[in-house]
């Protein structure tokens, strides 16, 4: 008798084939990366070191020199694999890696550069012919890769030798990131050639007592030093006694706002003993003698001649700091003074952000970083509907309701046919499914989305533009995705009125500090186990395409993209002085130098804020008037008298819509009370930090563009695809140089008695 098979049996052939169906489907499938042949791996030997001094910050992007040997001619590239922010493996790859070693044997050098997501994970090097037959594969040993500190870790780096700069062993955030790193560049080789290799560095320390280095330098280490301070860094100048060694090259004098004179010995000391209250004597010093035409002077002090001379000053170059050191903070003398340590805590004094009192909020978030609250608003599409636990709670007990007393009255009580329950098992599964694809498709669209912040900076002292786009790319369907990024000049067109073509940008990848999702410090090892995508630089790494990269069904991804340009100011557009006996008040006028309008601005100077036009059109000119400017502070937390009583904005990091106010504090954060006022950090992002610029004779108008200026383009599975809607909002810092009327403060005519060479 053969025995009839019941529904509830094919009900579990159908599951276990949905279960075992992917695994056929994907069986045999090999992402391990090639691996060289023994052969091959004795054609070239490899060594490398990492980062500076062999140390690297998470999240931001590391060098990593290359010295290949081999006893035969051979040429070929180099790429680097490593994985991003969300633990993705990713490849970097850049045709100015490429090397060639001539017969009889030879060497050759390779700076590459490339950002790492996570600390503990592989880092991979690969070299290549160039028929691309693979000629090293390897992991990088604990010695090559170095030490990895957090992305909010302060960093100090120093070039020369014997800077001691640990002493200060200062502290930041009440312990919470511990002291401070350092790393002391003391041979030429560590001493890197591009400005991204300083990425990560809070203040740079640069000493004249290494001569043989400092005459060493080539052009190409000399303007990482320079680039990388004009886009936000901060260096310490230190010379002394062999400053004039240096004065012969113009790429370094371009930092200093005036001339190096001479040097002079016998230097008097009392004044920087009385700085820092020494209780030791410190031995008269040799100091460089400067004239400045702008700064402001903290500390000066005196030749054996009496002659005055700045000894200790700061001012601004680009975006960036310099602060001035008259004498070496390595030389004898100095590293013979006790109070050495404290000299090196009031130079780092404001190097980085403290929040020591950080405001309590009653928010449960991830992060305690703004960057995070910026991922966090650009995460945000408004198509886009995530369930939540509530609403899978909802579903499932309708599904259990359904199979179990509704289906039990209605069947087994009522129609009385109770073996029908497998059929209707089946339908209140099939309808379950159902509704959620289609509640999917609602909630989660399939057209693709974009949401960005463009912040771009643009210095009439060193005529140029930076710019940097950050963006979160919503994918709807999943696939494998290609991206590419160009930017519309901002520079006025030439008289014929041509316009100039868009020109590409560097795409790199966004993450954030933190264990959250997508933070460095996630324990999640690789998400969801997406494949392999790699970053191609072009152009000796001005421009760079993602390709590959895969996204799964409503998936997002953060990217950012950078670009440079020259800008042509107008002969005496900017026309800004301080009032005569005000050095916080303003006067004079300033003219846009760009294309496009300036909307919705405000110019911050010293403290306060001024009201100006809501559109400046191309090449207008602003007065500024004698209206009574706000201050920064008020109008930073939105506070205003109302009905006699003071009230502000408090600052809601659950507010993921108001991009335009978040990119200001990213801009002001400082100025506007720091974590005091919005219970978070800004570490990460700290070279978008322009609240030190105000103090420095510096104007900042913060505005809107119209439209952004950066497009990108997107193929998945290598058909162009267009991301439709999503928030896009563009923002210009506009940097002007103001001249100090103030004779007691201007270094002009405290410091202007001639110097004899």
């Amino acid at each position: 008798m053969t025995r009839q098979r019941s529904p509830f049996s094919y009900v579990l052939l159908a599951m276990v084939a949905i279960v075992w169906w992917p695994s056929l489907v994907t069986e045999g499938a090999d992402n391990s990366p090639p691996v060289s042949s023994p052969a091959a791996s004795s054609l070239i030997e490899c060594q490398v070191t990492s980062g500076l001094a062999g140390t690297w910050k998470i999240g931001f992007p590391t060098q990593h020199r290359l010295v290949l040997r081999s006893a035969q001619a051979v040429e070929g590239s180099a790429s680097i694999q490593t994985v991003d922010g969300d633990g993705v493996p990713v490849t970097y790859r850049d045709p100015s890696w490429s090397f060639s070693i001539q017969d009889g044997g030879g060497s050759a050098v390779i700076e590459m550069i490339a950002k790492h997501g996570r600390g503990n994970r592989p880092i991979r090097v690969r070299v290549t012919d160039r028929n691309q037959k693979v000629l090293l594969d390897r992991t990088l040993t604990e010695s090559e890769r170095g030490t990895a500190i957090p992305a909010n870790q302060p960093w100090v780096v120093g070039i020369g030798r014997d800077l001691r700069l640990s002493q200060g062993a200062m502290r930041s955030l009440g312990n919470a990131w511990g002291e401070y790193a350092v790393s002391e560049l003391s041979q030429l080789s560590d001493i890197p050639s591009h400005l991204d290799a300083y990425a990560g560095v809070d203040v740079l320390f640069f000493s004249s007592s290494s001569t043989d280095i400092n005459e060493g330098l080539r052009s190409e280490q000399r303007a990482a030093v320079t680039g990388w301070t004009r886009q936000g860094g901060q260096i310490v100048l230190t010379w002394g006694e062999h400053a004039m060694a240096l004065a012969k090259y113009s790429d370094l004098m371009e930092m200093i706002p005036g001339e190096l004179v001479t040097t002079a010995e016998s230097c008097e000391p009392g004044p920087v003993e009385s700085l820092l209250g020494s209780q030791q004597q410190l031995q008269p010093m040799t100091c460089a003698l400067v004239r400045l035409q702008q700064g402001r002077v903290e500390v000066g002090t005196l030749t054996s001649d009496r002659i005055k001379l700045p000894f200790l000053a700061k001012w601004a170059y680009g975006m960036g700091s310099v602060v001035w050191i008259a004498t070496e903070i390595d030389s004898p003398q100095m590293l013979a003074w006790d109070t050495r340590p404290g000299l090196v805590k009031y130079l780092l004094k404001d190097a980085w952000e403290k929040s020591e009192n950080r405001a309590t909020k009653q928010v449960f978030q991830s992060y305690d970083e703004l960057t995070g609250q910026l991922n966090a608003s650009l995460d945000a599409f408004s198509d886009l509907q995530l369930g939540n636990l509530g609403q899978l709670v909802l579903i499932a007990g309708l599904l259990a309701l359904v199979i179990g007393p509704i289906d039990y009255f209605l069947v087994s009580r009522w129609w009385k046919r109770p073996r029908w329950t497998w059929w209707t098992l089946i339908a209140a599964s099939l309808t379950t499914m159902i509704g959620t694809t289609l509640l999917a498709g609602r909630w989660k669209p399939r057209i693709p989305s974009m949401n960005a912040l463009e912040i771009i900076d643009v210095d009439d002292q060193t005529r140029s533009l930076h710019g940097r786009s950050f963006i979160h790319y919503y994918a709807g369907r999943r696939g494998i995705y290609d991206f590419q990024a160009h930017h519309q000049s901002l520079s006025p067109s030439p008289p014929s009125g041509a316009k100039p073509k868009p020109q590409p940008n560097r795409i790199d990848w966004l993450g954030q500090p933190g264990k959250g999702l997508g933070g460095f410090d996630s324990n999640v090892t690789t998400q969801l186990g997406l494949p392999a995508y790699s970053l191609n630089s072009q152009e000796s790494n001005s421009a760079r395409e993602l390709l590959g990269l895969g996204f799964p069904a409503a998936g997002t991804k953060g990217l950012l993209c950078e670009w440079n340009e020259a800008v042509d100011f107008p002969a005496g557009g900017n026309a800004l002085t301080t009032v005569s006996g005000k050095d916080d008040l303003l006067q004079g006028s300033f003219t846009n130098p760009l294309s496009v309008d300036l909307l919705d601005a405000t110019l911050y100077f010293a403290g306060r804020a001024y009201t100006i036009p809501s559109r400046i059109r191309p090449g207008e000119r602003i007065p500024i008037t004698t209206a009574i400017p706000k201050d920064i502070a008020r109008r930073l937390q939105r506070r205003t008298f109302v009905a006699g009583e003071e009230q502000g904005v408090e600052w809601n990091p659950n507010d993921t819509g108001s991009i335009g106010r978040l990119a200001e504090l990213l801009s002001f954060h400082r100025s506007s009370g720091a974590a005091s006022y919005t219970g978070l950090s800004n570490r990460y992002l700290s070279v978008l930090e322009c609240s030190d610029l105000l103090k420095l004779e510096r104007a900042v108008v913060f505005g809107y563009l119209a439209e952004p200026v950066s497009t990108w383009t997107s193929r998945r599975n290598q058909v162009p695809v267009q991301a439709l809607g999503g928030k896009q909002v563009t923002v210009v810092r506009l940097t002007l140089k103001v001249q100090n009327n103030n004779p007691s403060t201007s270094p002009t005519r405290e410091y202007s008695i001639p110097i004899r060479p």
